[in-house]
């Protein structure tokens, strides 16, 4: 569900005047070309990251220092709130560190999670090509403060794509608009709006409810580094018939680098554990 949310994702646009892109070649075109450059960003085998990442939602503003391992992420809390951790929070956070260590198999079970919603949301960012039909944006309003030539495309349901399994059957109730790096084909931004109910199973696994929104920032971090940097979520979800509940979060990954050499995720916990970063 998560990265089927994540793939679908979107941002606000903020009007200013600036060069425009050639918008000669076919709107598909572009995506054609953006979906090649953002694979390896999802996909990413060979390119560990350590950022700090914030989430906030019904169970309140957290930070975790968080350190991507050859297995799979690792995090420490350091911040909850707005406030620096307690000496009493920090040492039942080290302590849940040291006992991972000791038994990995809430972790590893996590990891395979993780590596499952990976594969699905590649498998669906390849489909957006075709499920999806491309419009270039009268006007092209620009990003301000972003790329001087940006490309900006929105997007329906294409009556004509047939998904082959429920969450490529998803994608026909979002519509929006994505913005694009005309230089180096990154998405730097994406809006999404579910303008109808999205059943998963006939509905008997979930249901997405019309009306919710979803938004997605990337930017460079230097030299070239594309990872997302902001994603909000307001949603309604409907799980297994009778829980129903709202999705309204907000993640920004920030202070983010490149690890200088891959990490076991046990080496990482130790990283973690000696010289966490601070918000």
């Amino acid at each position: 569900m998560r990265a089927l949310l994540f793939t679908l994702l979107t941002a606000i646009t903020l009007p200013a005047s600036a060069q425009t892109a050639d918008l000669s070649q076919s709107p598909r075109d572009w995506v054609v070309a953006t979906v090649k450059t953002e694979l390896p960003v999802v996909t990413r085998d060979n390119l560990y990251l350590r950022y700090l990442s914030r989430r906030v939602d019904e169970r309140g503003d957290v930070v975790r220092d968080t350190i991507e391992a050859k297995e799979g992420a690792v995090a420490r809390l350091v911040s909850k709130e707005g406030r620096a951790l307690t000496k009493e929070e920090n040492e039942a956070e080290c302590a849940r560190l040291n006992a991972t260590l000791e038994d990995p198999s809430g972790f590893l079970k996590h990891h395979k999670r993780d590596r499952s919603n990976i594969s699905l949301t590649a498998e669906l960012i390849k489909l957006m090509p075709d499920a999806m039909l491309w419009t270039y944006v009268p006007g092209q309003p620009q990003l301000a403060g972003r790329s001087p030539q940006q490309v900006v495309l929105d997007f329906h349901p294409n009556p004509a794509f047939h998904p082959s399994g429920m969450a490529q059957g998803a994608l026909g109730s979002l519509e929006g608009r994505i913005w694009i790096d005309a230089q180096s084909h990154h998405m730097m931004r994406m809006e999404g709006h579910i303008f109808r109910d999205a059943n998963l199973g006939w509905g008997l696994i979930a249901k997405i409810y019309a009306g919710g929104n979803l938004e997605l920032d990337q930017r460079d971090f230097g030299n070239g580094l594309w990872t997302y940097s902001r994603l909000t979520m307001d949603i309604t979800v409907r799980e297994v018939l009778v829980h129903t509940v709202k999705v309204k979060s907000l993640f920004e990954a920030t202070n983010v680098t490149p690890m200088p050499a891959a990490l076991s995720w046990q080496d990482a916990i130790k990283v973690l554990l000696t010289a966490p970063l601070r918000p």
